[in-house]
């Protein structure tokens, strides 16, 4: 009786794509996280070897839009292409996010740093019932409420 090891895929068919994805590299999607509390809305992107003028933040409604290009860092010559394998993923991107309803788009506060792309964007303060105090009109008309 033979005894078969299974593995998700078989190691020629490992190969087989290495070799077919040798010296491409796939479209740069940064990760982003997106934390809400009372307070403010925080997203964190990660964006390496990009510098702040490499990334343009634009809030519309509830859609907040992060572009940029991460540059391809290695020369390319015609007939000499010294890539072998690129893992890593370059190239222009565009990230868009719902938050909440109601940011104040003149309000957002961006920093990078370490390949970090960090946006502070404070929630609106919510409406609260307020109290509505009545005024008389003509003092008769309180003096007959006081004294009836």
């Amino acid at each position: 009786m033979a005894t078969t090891m299974v593995e998700p895929f078989a190691p020629w068919l490992r190969e087989l794509s290495q070799v077919l994805h040798e010296g491409t590299a796939g479209a740069f999607v940064p990760p982003a996280d997106l934390l809400i509390d009372d307070t403010e809305a925080t997203v964190y992107v990660d964006v390496p070897g990009l510098r702040p003028q490499d990334i343009d933040i634009e809030l519309e409604n509830d859609l907040l839009t992060i572009r940029g290009e991460r540059p391809f860092p290695y020369p390319r010559e015609a007939g000499n292409d010294p890539v072998r394998r690129i893992e890593r993923a370059f190239g222009k991107f565009e990230r868009t996010i719902r938050v909440p309803r109601g940011l104040d788009p003149k309000a957002i506060d961006a920093s990078l740093s370490e390949g970090v792309l960090t946006l502070h964007i404070p929630r609106p303060e919510q409406p609260r019932p307020r109290r509505i105090e009545i005024k008389a009109t003509n003092g008769k008309a309180e003096e007959a409420a006081v004294g009836g």
